[in-house]
């Protein structure tokens, strides 16, 4: 809410009350009507009584006309808090979307068994899919293998499928009541199968990002089309474009990193 702050000396402030030297207009204004804060004080070495005067702006009607008034400045900052959260909420969830390709990123190592490495990977049921760690328990049976148990043995096809088609460059056999997953040794074939692999997973990631920004984007939009400016539009798409850049940024650099290492490998 805006406001102006004036002294005057003790005035008659009953009935109108005319102030002079507000950029050089007078203003009328009655106690009963406008919203007033008298606060008496003294001033400093004059021994003379003063009165501080805040004149509160009040809410402007809406005109007339098909497009009506602009948003009074009270709606215009509820208007941007509720953007900051927005933009807060955007960048929580681009940030969980570089987490989970971090997490993944790591769990790939060339020629050693690692269960990380398969946790990521969906399984394929009736009704839906879910992640591999959940449907059952993955771990090292030795220092090229890795076991897989599922939970339930109706599973373990499907398991098995999904492992092979993960483009991990694993070939899994089923053995029984569990799968065994080989863990090839690192030849210059399986580096580019990894490094393939790693590629889907930085551009899953990408996509993602993409689709939090096109998700902030349309709020704002929305927004727009109500209450908010062109500039505060304008200035909001750089913000959100700001953080896009900041996590794409991101995965391009996990991305790099993982590459260098596996071909080092």
């Amino acid at each position: 809410m805006m406001f102006r702050t004036l002294r005057l000396s003790p005035a008659t402030v009953l009935g109108r009350t005319c102030i002079s030297g507000l950029n050089g207009a007078a203003i009328s204004a009655r106690p009963s009507a406008a919203s007033l804060l008298l606060r008496s004080g003294r001033q400093a070495g004059t021994g003379a009584s003063s009165y501080q005067l805040r004149l509160y702006a009040s809410k402007k009607k809406s005109g007339g006309g098909k497009k009506g008034a602009k948003a009074d400045s009270h709606e215009s900052g509820a208007d941007s808090m509720e953007m900051t959260l927005d933009i807060d909420k955007t960048d929580e969830q681009m940030k969980h979307s570089v987490s989970r390709l971090t997490s993944e990123l790591q769990a790939v190592r060339a020629g050693r068994a690692n269960p990380a490495m398969l946790d990521h990977i969906k399984v394929l049921l009736k009704g839906g899919s879910a992640s591999l760690s959940e449907l059952a328990m993955i771990a090292v049976k030795d220092g090229h293998n890795l076991i897989v148990i599922p939970n339930d043995h109706e599973h373990l096809k499907a398991i098995d499928t999904s492992i092979r088609s993960a483009g991990l460059g694993l070939n899994p056999r089923i053995e029984k009541d569990a799968i065994i997953v080989p863990v090839p040794k690192s030849t210059k074939e399986s580096r580019e199968k990894l490094l393939k692999s790693l590629g889907a997973m930085a551009e899953s990631a990408r996509v993602h990002v993409r689709k939090h920004r096109q998700d902030a984007m349309k709020r704002l939009k929305d927004d727009s089309k109500s209450h908010m400016s062109k500039d505060d539009v304008s200035s909001w798409e750089k913000r959100i474009q700001v953080v896009t850049d900041k996590y794409t940024g991101k995965i391009e650099e996990l991305l790099k990193d993982k590459t260098r290492e596996i071909k080092q490998s």
